[in-house]
């Protein structure tokens, strides 16, 4: 195939990558919006968002200043989330009670009562409980609103589908969460910049395909009596 035909292809096939992304993202984010509730004053006092998957139950304590503050309660035995990172907050560990296992960048860290394990943004980690004990972590910990609001949605998503960490469309599940605000990035996957690109140059596509982002049925309307 002569050199020209090679060059003029290539530059078509940019141009409508170009395309696709720019207009695909200005249907997807602009034009046909997906349909949410405000979600600045949307968490109240006593609200759940419960993972049976994880074994994580965070109960709203309150929302302000554009974060979340959650307790939380490990069940025993819980699996925690997949190996994960965050980019735009920090995390940190103490527990009232038993001992708390946290993998941190391939290491393993055993948190006890008067304990403290920081995990800086941008650390690899995943927090799970290796006993018979329902662990709670001391305090409160602030969540980006949009992170908490995104967590009760893939919350729901997980305990729908099992097994949900290898389902073949997990990565455009959390493609869309991650485009809307779900801070949270495989740590097993390609770099946190790649994951963040491809979310942004998919998610025009998934929509078209019947992936979504917000499903009113994963609201966290349960309150604690």
């Amino acid at each position: 195939m002569p050199i020209k035909i090679i060059k003029k292809t290539a530059m078509y096939l940019l141009v409508g990558i170009a395309f696709y992304i720019v207009a695909g993202n200005l249907f997807h984010r602009i034009i046909f919006p997906e349909k949410k509730p405000g979600i600045a004053t949307w968490f109240k006092p006593g609200q759940q968002l419960y993972s049976k998957t994880e074994g994580f139950r965070q109960t709203v304590i309150k929302q302000e200043n554009g974060y979340v503050h959650c307790t939380l309660e490990m069940e025993p035995y819980a699996a925690g989330p997949p190996k994960h990172i965050h980019t735009g907050f920090d995390e940190t560990f103490q527990i009232e009670n038993g001992e708390l296992t946290v993998w941190v960048n391939g290491g393993i860290h055993k948190i006890r009562p008067g304990e403290v394990l920081p995990i800086p943004k941008g650390v690899p980690h995943k927090p799970y409980n290796e006993t018979g004990d329902t662990i709670r972590l001391k305090g409160a910990f602030a969540f980006p609103e949009k992170f908490a609001f995104n967590l009760a949605q893939a919350y729901g998503v997980m305990d729908d589908q099992p097994g949900f960490e290898q389902a073949p469309d997990m990565a455009f599940r959390m493609a869309l969460f991650q485009t809307n605000g779900f801070d949270s990035y495989i740590a097993d996957g390609p770099p946190v910049f790649i994951q963040k690109a491809m979310g942004f140059a998919l998610a025009p596509a998934l929509r078209l395909f019947g992936y979504r982002s917000y499903y009113k049925k994963y609201d966290p309307f349960v309150v604690e009596k």
